[in-house]
Order: C-alpha cells, then sequence, then structure tokens
C-alpha cells in the first residue's frame, strides 16, 4: 500500500495549495507497517479503534472509509453491498516528502479528455428527483445530498493522473490511496473535520445561513450567500 496526499492549511485565511506556499501537508507513504481491512460492517468500529491506538503511539494512518460502512455507525441506515472494503488503512512509522515537493507526481502528458457515461439513466434520475421533491414538501425530510456514479475508462498510471487532477482543483484536500488491489483519487475542496483537541474546525463544501423575520436582514443574509467564494 502506498499513499499521496496535498492538504491546504485548514486553520489559513485563504486556501491556497501547498505548491503555492501555504503550510499545508503534502507526503507520501510507503512501505506499511500494517495495513487494516474490514469486510464486514462489524469490523468496521474495531478497525477505528485500533487505528486510534495506532495514533496515539505517533504512527500516521491512513486510509479510507466507504458509503456502505454507514450501518457500523447507526442501524437504521441502509445500504446496498459494497464492491470492496468498508474501511482500508495503512499504518507507516514515517510520513515522508514527495521526491519533488515543488512539483509533485508528473502528469500525463496530452490532454485526452477521459469520457464519462453516467451511472443512471435519465428517466431514473427524473423519477428520484420527483422522489425527493415529494418527500421534502411532506415534511419526511428538509434536505437530501443526493449523489450517483459517473462512470469511465482510463488506461495509465494513477500518479499521473493524480497529477491531472491537482492541476485542475488545486488548493484542497486531495489523496490517492493504492491499496494494492484498487485505487481512490479524490481531489476535495471540503474537509469534513480537522480536530486538534479540544478544537474541532470544518470547513464545509455547502453553504447555508438561517432566516431572518426581519426582511432587510434575511435579504442580506442571501446576498452574502450569493457573493461568497463557495
Amino acid at each position: 500500500m502506498r499513499a499521496l496526499i496535498d492538504f491546504c492549511d485548514p486553520h489559513a485565511q485563504a486556501h491556497a495549495s501547498a505548491s503555492a506556499g501555504s503550510a499545508g501537508q503534502r507526503w507520501r507513504f510507503e512501505q506499511p507497517l500494517q495495513v487494516l481491512l474490514a469486510w464486514q460492517v462489524q469490523q468496521v468500529q474495531p478497525l477505528l479503534a485500533q487505528l486510534q491506538q495506532q495514533a496515539q503511539q505517533g504512527r500516521w494512518c491512513v486510509g479510507y472509509i466507504r458509503y456502505e460502512a454507514a450501518s457500523a455507525f447507526d442501524s437504521a441506515l441502509q445500504t446496498h453491498p459494497a464492491d470492496g472494503p468498508l474501511a482500508c488503512f495503512g499504518v507507516f512509522s514515517e510520513a515522508l516528502p514527495w521526491l519533488d515537493a515543488r512539483a509533485g507526481p508528473s502528469p500525463i502528458n496530452d490532454d485526452t479528455p477521459l469520457r464519462w457515461q453516467p451511472g443512471l439513466t435519465r428517466a431514473e434520475f427524473d423519477a428520484t428527483m420527483a422522489h425527493i421533491a415529494q418527500a421534502i414538501a411532506a415534511g419526511e425530510l428538509y434536505q437530501v445530498n443526493y449523489t450517483a456514479p459517473w462512470l469511465g475508462r482510463f488506461e495509465g498510471q494513477a500518479d499521473a493522473l493524480f497529477a491531472r487532477l491537482l492541476q485542475a482543483q488545486p488548493g484542497g484536500y486531495s489523496a490517492m490511496i493504492d491499496s494494492g488491489f484498487e485505487q481512490v483519487l479524490s481531489v476535495s475542496p471540503e474537509l469534513f473535520f480537522d480536530w486538534q483537541a479540544p478544537h474541532i474546525l470544518t470547513r464545509p463544501m455547502k453553504g447555508t445561513a438561517p432566516r431572518s423575520d426581519d426582511a432587510g436582514t434575511d435579504a442580506a443574509l442571501a446576498h452574502a450567500l450569493t457573493e461568497s467564494a463557495k
């Protein structure tokens, strides 16, 4: 297992990329001491407990948890079967600098576009949107973060594709993890949370604001959202 991460400094005022001079984290991880896998829901929480113990001993734990692991945290949540481990983490003794801390991995040399296809039909999408709208109108829920898969084919090196993605969307929280049986590339602008006890910092991708009974205040809040950098 190996991994690359390129995280901007979540406490910085501006979200500049590490290569642009922010005090972020740009590390590579190789030769793990061990790899922890959870294939069943009941294995997820014990795996996280092991990670906590390893981290408290000063080791680096890098990996991912699938959305399909949701029922490990709330039995009321139901998911479809996962196509891989519910959780996959490597435990490393040290974090190494990128081989080229300025440029990172070499990007793909050509501009050949990746051909993506939606994983559902337009009719399926429209039916889902109608169901969500009905549920909101009925008061069953107030918000749905709806996602759907897109499928594409790529032939080449994951490092090169990761570099290309970083060029297209720098300054976020990016990672490439090669577990040995699958490769995960992520270039997210969103920070779920940064925990430095006793403080937790979040930088969500979405932007919300409370409504106000005062028309002027309400309009000002709406304007602030419209003009937000998000």
